[in-house]
């Protein structure tokens, strides 16, 4: 299993986590795929840069309402950023609650050796002789390297590159021999693809399928199958039972997407039809013709039958995926028979002094 390192370079790209190779990460954490590790001084760097990168464009949109203002135009919004914003405990908690990445402690580092590497400029340190930050996350690849990890180390910084864009020579000559690899990865979207249990063509299909199966996989594990039931005229009867009790329903094995919508913030809403083998009890008055493969007996004290049987039928759910607190949130729209037959008739409450219901000759 490759082991995944993710560089500041990479993170900055997308603050807020939330792109097609998070979300792709993240639907996937149910199985045995990928890990992805940020070095400590990544994760500092990220904070900073965000808090630099806030600061920016709230001066630039202060400049863009100033000359909005000179040219008698209405201003755009106060401020681009809400500074208040606590960044560093929003991104502690992706990591660790939504997307399963982990935040390495520390490296301990050979201060000696990092003051060699800069006077020699060897790399991670450039030719001015900075890279220090750098210089930190390689020590967190070569100690993983070290303990048999096969470790992608996924950076912008060309540091790490050598001429043909794979890792510069003296840092693969490092590594050789170690117990595990390493490898420089620029197109962090397309590598995760190439790196996928299956076979696809594209990240966005990738994101799509990995979805689908990470609805399922919940929807197998969890008590949604026990939650999700039809009303009673949505059973198709042609007469309207007197009662009629639902006595199971069970997934008959197929889940199928079909409709997507993305909005704001990487929110995906997805409609799903789930098969569903829905048991019922009933009552009706005598006459009542069965569907065939039910059982119907007669109910003493009155004329008449109760039925019980299995109706196959698909149940439609909206999925709404990339909620911030839940994960993705579920609501029940409709259910229709797999035979294809209307709505039918609610129950009509036993009456006892009903004079239709009795016999009274």
């Amino acid at each position: 299993m490759k082991s995944v390192v993710l560089d500041a370079t990479q993170l900055t790209r997308d603050y807020m986590c939330r792109g097609l190779p998070y979300q792709l990460i993240q639907h996937m954490l149910h199985s045995t795929w990928v890990d992805v590790y940020v070095p400590a001084s990544v994760f500092e760097e990220t904070v900073a840069n965000f808090a630099h990168a806030t600061r920016e464009a709230n001066s630039a949109l202060e400049r863009l309402n100033r000359s909005q203002r000179l040219l008698g135009l209405p201003a755009y919004a106060a401020v681009a950023y809400d500074t208040s914003f606590d960044y560093r405990s929003y991104l502690a908690e992706r990591f660790d609650e939504q997307l399963g990445i982990t935040v390495l402690p520390w490296p301990k580092v050979d201060h000696e050796d990092l003051v060699r590497r800069a006077v020699e400029r060897r790399p991670p340190f450039d030719a001015k002789g900075g890279g220090y930050r750098d210089s930190l996350v390689w020590a967190d690849v070569v100690n993983m390297a070290a303990r048999g990890f096969d470790v992608a180390l996924v950076s912008h910084d060309k540091a790490f590159a050598g001429p043909g864009g794979g890792l510069a020579r003296e840092l693969a000559e490092e590594v050789r021999g170690l117990a595990g690899a390493v490898e420089l990865v620029i197109d962090f979207g397309a590598w995760l693809v190439d790196h996928l249990p299956w076979k696809e063509t594209d990240l966005r299909s990738a994101v799509g399928r990995s979805r689908d199966e990470d609805f399922c996989h919940y929807y197998l594990q969890s008590d949604l199958q026990n939650e999700l039931e039809p009303a009673v005229e949505e059973l198709g009867f042609t007469a309207s039972p007197l009662q009629c009790n639902i006595t199971s329903v069970e997934w008959g094995g197929e889940l199928a997407s079909v409709e997507a919508a993305e909005g704001p913030d990487g929110m995906v809403l997805v409609k799903y039809d789930l098969s569903q083998d829905v048991a019922f009890e009933a009552t009706f008055l005598e006459g009542f013709v069965p569907e065939q493969a039910w059982n119907i007996s007669e109910v003493h004290g009155f004329r008449g039958v109760r039925v019980n049987g299995v109706i196959p039928m698909i149940a439609r759910v909206a999925v709404l995926f990339g909620d911030p607190e839940f994960g993705f949130t579920i609501e029940d729209l409709s259910w229709r028979r797999v035979d294809g037959r209307g709505r039918g008739l609610e129950a009509v409450p036993f009456d006892p002094d009903h004079p239709a219901l009795f016999d009274l000759s």
